[in-house]
């Protein structure tokens, strides 16, 4: 099944901690912040302060737009500059302090004992030929200019944060991607264990 989602599609909900607001693109099934297996989403952090505990997930954050945050993850600090990534548990003891104003994250959120991620931000400047068999494909266009995607014969356009989801049973899919700023597009792949 093939879902090109838009930007009106998304889901806005409170944070765990109720300190902000969160925007779902995809999630794995259920509406608990407590249960699922994969989440897929956008923040938009306006101060600094704590993060919610997804204890037993592993996490990966980019940073969107924005100048950046400081990543306090469990003593150690990481400075992440827009595009720039860090994985890190969910049962960290994590907070963030914003660089030079309010920055919007992507995130990832899985469980690691239920499923492998291949999570990557695309180096290829124009276009880009792969072929995958994971059991989810999902790719978010941050690009101002459209993200042309072929899959299987099949042509989509996304607009600037609009995604395409792949869900497919073990089979292996070609994809072509071109886009005039092909760096600013993620990648995510998760296979079932």
């Amino acid at each position: 099944m093939i879902q090109h989602l838009d930007t009106a599609e998304y889901k806005q909900m409170l944070w765990k901690n109720g300190a902000g607001y969160t925007i779902e693109l995809a999630r794995s099934d259920g509406d608990s912040l407590d249960a699922f297996d994969w989440r897929i989403s956008m923040a938009d952090v306006k101060t600094s302060g704590d993060f919610s505990k997804f204890n037993g997930m592993q996490r990966i954050l980019t940073v969107l737009e924005g100048v950046g945050i400081v990543l306090n993850i469990d003593g150690d600090s990481e400075h992440l500059k827009t595009l720039e990534s860090a994985q890190f548990s969910g049962d960290s003891t994590t907070s963030c302090e914003l660089s030079d104003g309010p920055i919007r994250d992507f995130n990832l959120i899985y469980h690691p004992e239920k499923w492998r991620s291949h999570y990557q931000w695309l180096f290829d400047s124009v276009s880009t030929e792969m072929f995958s068999s994971a059991d989810l494909i999902f790719i978010f266009n941050q690009s101002p200019e459209p993200l042309e995607i072929e899959v299987d014969r099949q042509v989509f356009c996304l607009a600037h944060q609009q995604s395409l989801k792949i869900e497919q049973q073990k089979a292996l899919k070609k994809l072509v991607l071109k886009s005039e700023h092909l760096k600013q597009t993620c990648l995510i792949e998760l296979t079932k264990i």
